[in-house]
């Protein structure tokens, strides 16, 4: 009986002993605050018997757009707990609706708890790609519109979505699964949107290994921008092209308006009050940007890299700009790049990539992950 005992004590023990990836932030001290650098949407408030999570809503900022309770599996569920969300953690099914996201849980090294996922062709990590193949991985279809039964049929323990302002109410409430926001993307700098790691790394235990992973990217952007910022030559800049009749435009205070500057360049837009993009004519852009120095595009391409002949063609007054008349334009292949998935989380990487575009004596002998400029045929 007494060696019975044992075997039982010894397990329950064990089973509230996190792994070596889940390295388990202490909570000692009652209300402690995860400290934050850049990121302005979220809290992380530690107390002794859970941990409590707040977005804020990016569209009102005096209300929250979710609240959520983490409780240890290894715990019993305290008696008295705050409003909000009650989930418990670690995370081991989780499903996905974005790229980035699905790259966060795997630069926090736990991709194999990734069981379902949205639009997988923006997805380039191999333990993913290898899950859906082998049929471990369910395809849920289109972010914008989960295919609800096979999210039922996968059963996860977590579904991280994106928000949107005015998103029609969809029918998550129906299923018991926990639905987490994680509004990242309404982050105004690179370095805020990258900290979001610490916020998806609090359903895994993992905090110390993402602060870890977050205080070498900001050490290296910081230092990058450093050099930038201070160069005496800030050459004109636009980015993207137009879709359909509009040209969307990224704001000012938006996290790529934010990179530009940080890369010592002169964002033409930069006055634009808004962190998110503003849909514009294209005769407005024109005429703003038909001397700008520099055109940085993003586009998917699985077959071939754009050219500037292929631009010409595609709106033939693109070739009116400076920009493609001085072969100035350089661009992102989102199908053979893993920008989407990868790039918010590695703000130093996208920064030196433009460093080198803006001012190539500064990185000598650079060789860029992400831009790339135009083919000249």
């Amino acid at each position: 009986m007494k060696l019975y005992t044992y075997l039982i004590f010894t397990i329950i023990l064990f089973s509230c002993k996190p792994d070596n990836k889940r390295q388990v932030r202490k909570m000692e001290n009652s209300g402690k605050k995860m400290e934050l650098r850049y990121a302005k949407g979220f809290s992380v408030t530690y107390f002794d018997e859970y941990t409590e999570l707040k977005v804020k809503n990016p569209w009102d900022t005096t209300q929250n757009l979710g609240v959520y309770i983490l409780v240890p599996k290894c715990k019993d569920l305290p008696t008295s707990l705050p409003e909000g969300k009650v989930i418990r953690i670690p995370i081991d099914r989780v499903a996905i609706c974005s790229a980035v996201h699905a790259g966060m849980w795997n630069q926090l090294g736990q991709a194999n708890s990734i069981i379902g996922v949205c639009e997988p062709e923006y997805i380039k990590i191999p333990t993913v790609l290898d899950g859906l193949k082998a049929g471990k991985i369910t395809d849920l279809g289109m972010a914008s519109n989960i295919n609800i039964e096979r999210l039922v049929a996968t059963n996860p323990e977590l579904l991280v979505v994106s928000p949107f302002e005015n998103s029609p109410r969809n029918s998550f409430d129906k299923v018991n699964i926990a639905v987490v926001k994680d509004a990242s993307y309404m982050e105004q700098s690179p370095l805020g949107r990258a900290e979001w790691l610490k916020f998806e790394a609090t359903f895994t235990q993992s905090e110390k290994l993402a602060d870890e992973i977050f205080s070498k990217i900001e050490k290296r952007y910081v230092e990058l921008s450093k050099l930038a910022v201070n160069t005496k030559n800030k050459p004109t800049v636009f980015t993207e092209k137009k879709y359909g009749d509009s040209w969307y435009i990224a704001g000012g205070k938006s996290f790529m308006g934010e990179f530009l500057n940080d890369a010592g360049a002169n964002y033409l837009w930069k006055e634009l009050d808004q962190t998110g993009s503003a849909a514009m004519s294209f005769e407005t852009v024109y005429a703003k940007a038909i001397h700008a120095d520099y055109w940085l595009i993003k586009y998917n391409e699985q077959n071939s890299d754009l050219s500037y002949k292929q631009l010409g063609i595609e709106y033939n007054l693109y070739s009116n700009f400076d920009a493609y008349k001085n072969h100035h334009i350089f661009a992102i292949n989102t199908a053979k790049t893993p920008f989407y998935e990868v790039g918010p989380l590695e703000p130093d990487v996208v920064l030196a990539d433009l460093v080198s575009i803006f001012h190539p004596e500064l990185l000598p002998g650079y060789k860029p992950k992400y831009y790339f400029n135009l083919k000249a045929e």
